[in-house]
């Protein structure tokens, strides 16, 4: 079973319409590159325990993050208000061979403020439902 932050970084991709992320040029998985200013990063934040262990369900938990051109707070909270749309809704659909039953916003947008470069920075925490 992959990573959930890749999973969800599949999503991302696949929503490509709605989200215009491309995985490698925009999207990343668990490491954000400096450069280019405006880009979102998913990351693997532990979870929850199994329901038992005879059962395949896992409660993993992802957060991703959104940092924006210089100076450019708006666009960053539109495009993670957009990617809350996006996996807050997605349910009982497969990606790579993992069923996920649910993704859910556990938080709203956080501000983190900006990086030294002057780009904002935005997080998202979302907890999931998972079967192999």
């Amino acid at each position: 079973m992959n990573s959930p932050a890749e999973d969800v970084s599949a999503i991302l991709a696949l929503s490509s319409s709605a989200t215009g992320l491309a995985e490698g040029t925009n999207l990343f998985i668990s490491r954000e590159p400096t450069t280019p200013d405006a880009v979102v990063t998913v990351f693997d934040t532990g979870g929850f325990e199994p329901a038992s262990s005879t059962e395949r369900n896992e409660f993993p938990t992802v957060q991703v993050r959104v940092r924006g051109r210089r100076m450019g707070y708006d666009i960053a909270y539109s495009t993670m208000n957009t990617i809350k749309g996006v996996l807050h809704k997605f349910n009982n659909q497969t990606i790579n061979s993992t069923v996920y039953q649910g993704i859910w916003a556990s938080s709203d947008i956080i501000s983190l403020g900006y990086d030294d470069s002057d780009r904002p920075i935005l997080t998202l925490n979302f907890r999931i439902h998972r079967t192999a």
